[in-house]
């Protein structure tokens, strides 16, 4: 079975972009940013970061 690394929530209010990193521990990563593509950015260099080997 896989492991649950993370959940991520994404929303947006007006032009900015919201982000949330749910980490198994409970741990919340709160994220925003106008562009959309570097949001996502942000969410897989925070990702690379606590997993890449």
């Amino acid at each position: 079975m896989a492991e649950n690394l993370a959940k991520v929530e994404i929303s947006k209010d007006g032009e900015i972009y919201y982000a949330k990193i749910i980490l198994p521990n409970g741990d919340v990563v709160t994220l925003e940013n106008e562009d959309f593509e570097e949001v996502l950015e942000q969410i897989a260099n925070d990702l690379q970061d606590r997993y890449g080997s």
